[in-house]
């Protein structure tokens, strides 16, 4: 088969996509094109760093009046609140306030109140509208999305076998599992496990991601907290959206409804201890 492989500066990481297939090069250039494109569109929609972005001015606006959304922005803030839910508040997209109080997120124009939860959105067709000033941050949940994207564009272009992976957050397709290792959270530089993937999506959650000495961005919505634990939380999901916020449940839910969601979803969690 023809391979190609390129990796781009996207979402805040890099993105590497691998495809295998029997097109023509041209053909696969052209679908990897089509699956950047799709992530770029989340990017632009859904990042808090880019002020102009759907995303940054619906926390701008949402506490004064209704505001439209895209259909993309609505499905993933859909899947955000559903997990809020069902995890008690252990995963919450309106976290973004906490972040930006510890540093985490640049300055907003508007303060998000302390006490915003996800009980604070609601939701009327394609509007939404805050009860109070909030922001949202879907750090947690949009990477996965637009891995999903980018798999189902490359799909429609006829790839038979691909790897998408946005630092660390990937999702694999083909006939053959595809094996996929795992830094080691006491040697992040190395790796300590491997894990095969067939037509599935995991998504790892870590505090050695953390730049020097700032604070892991991994926040207890409920407390502010962050995670103080040094453990690695790998979630292996049929959807790289749902494997992605299942790694943020898994740090702070309880464990009936951590095991509840697993089940739910039909995914798996693996955690690698720091600790002997």
């Amino acid at each position: 088969m023809n391979r190609l492989r390129r990796a781009r500066p996207w979402l805040g990481t890099l993105v590497e996509i691998s495809v295998a297939s029997d097109l023509d090069t041209p053909r696969l250039l052209a679908a990897v094109e089509a699956a950047y494109a799709a992530i770029a569109a989340v990017h632009g929609t859904m990042s808090v760093h880019e002020p102009a972005s759907e995303l940054s001015r619906l926390n701008r606006s949402a506490h004064l009046a209704a505001v439209p959304v895209s259909p993309g922005l609505l499905t993933v803030l859909r899947a955000a609140l559903a997990f809020a839910e069902d995890s008690d508040g252990a995963f919450d997209p309106v976290v973004g306030g906490r972040l930006t109080a510890l540093g985490l997120l640049p300055a907003s124009e508007v303060m998000a109140a302390p006490q915003a939860t996800w009980r604070d959105l609601r939701i009327d067709g394609d509007q939404v509208r805050f009860r109070q000033p909030l922001r949202l941050d879907f750090g947690g949940i949009a990477k996965g999305y637009a891995v999903d994207l980018a798999v189902e564009q490359l799909r429609a272009a006829g790839i038979a076998e691909a790897q998408v992976n946005a630092g660390g957050d990937l999702r694999v397709f083909g006939l053959a599992p595809q094996r996929i290792a795992l830094r080691d959270p006491r040697a992040p530089s190395q790796w300590s496990q491997i894990v095969e993937l067939h037509d599935q999506a995991l998504a790892t959650s870590a505090p050695y991601y953390a730049a020097g000495s700032s604070p892991s961005a991994l926040i207890d919505p409920r407390s502010g907290s962050p995670y103080a634990g040094a453990d690695s939380l790998s979630a292996i999901a049929s959807s790289c959206l749902v494997a992605d916020a299942l790694t943020k449940v898994a740090l702070f839910a309880t464990p009936s409804r951590l095991e509840a969601l697993l089940e739910q979803h039909d995914a798996q969690l693996l955690i690698q201890r720091c600790a002997d």
